[in-house]
């Protein structure tokens, strides 16, 4: 398909997450399933250009205090007719940012604080509730679909993944729409510019090789995520069926609706 990746002025890492072939020889459908990071940026362009796309169904899993710190330019009620948040919040600050004034700041320890966030997503109520939320809506609902968070790459990129796994779209090609963070944020050329904003929202310093675990995604991140779901649950079908309440029939309306072929 046409490049995945959407290049808007103020928004980060908008692509198209649809158009992996299924297991059952399917498609998902192009042009229906999108992911990105905040639109608080967003330009004039970046608005008109989302008007055109026809999306319906906005999860933002960003908690209230990040929706208030960076308000959303998303062009509603153009687009979405269904929005999906959390109303529960609890925290002071991100937990990036408690972490990089805790001490080790090794890329090693970073990775692993990582992994412990991803660990804890998939059972956190607040992110059980909205994901829950989405996949009702795509078993019951028309038009597009975004899912976003503040960079949209880790809570996103579950969820995302979670969607896809659903719809019965291999792994393999699931792990590769999630390391496509990576190029579709610019990684490399990026670092300085969030190593200045980490530092000063932080308050200490920081130096540029312990970012890039907080800037991308590592396979071992979203692999810590699937384990956690095996462990807790017994894999992503259980995890589907028993802890968001997808059923055989919910994600059957599903595959009618977003596979095509």
């Amino acid at each position: 398909m046409q490049s995945r990746i959407h290049d808007l002025e103020g928004v980060r890492n908008f692509r198209d997450f649809g158009g992996y072939e299924t297991a059952e020889g399917g498609r998902v459908k192009s042009g229906a399933l999108y992911r990105s990071a905040h639109f608080a940026e967003a330009s004039p362009g970046d608005i008109q250009k989302i008007r055109s796309l026809g999306i319906r169904i906005v999860c933002d899993l960003r908690r209230p205090e990040e929706r208030k710190a960076q308000v959303s330019r998303w062009p509603t009620p153009e687009c979405a007719t269904r929005a999906l948040v959390s109303e529960d919040g609890g925290l002071d600050e991100a937990p990036h940012l408690a972490f990089l004034r805790s001490g080790d700041l090794a890329p090693a320890a970073v990775s692993a604080f990582m992994r412990g966030i991803y660990a804890e997503i998939p059972f956190d109520p607040r992110y059980v509730a909205l994901f829950s939320s989405f996949f009702q809506h795509l078993a019951n609902d028309e038009g597009a679909a975004l899912v976003h968070c503040a960079a949209g790459k880790d809570r996103t990129g579950i969820l995302c993944a979670l969607t896809l796994l659903a719809l019965d779209v291999p792994e393999e090609a699931v792990v590769a729409d999630y390391e496509l963070t990576n190029t579709a944020i610019d990684l490399e050329n990026r670092l300085p510019l969030v190593q200045q904003r980490f530092q000063e929202a932080a308050g200490v310093a920081i130096p540029l090789e312990a970012i890039k675990p907080f800037l991308g995604v590592e396979l071992s991140y979203l692999a810590t995520a699937m384990d956690m779901i095996e462990k807790r649950a017994g894999g992503v079908g259980a995890y589907l069926e028993s802890v968001l309440g997808v059923d055989d029939e919910a994600r059957e309306r599903m595959r009618a609706r977003w596979v095509v072929g």
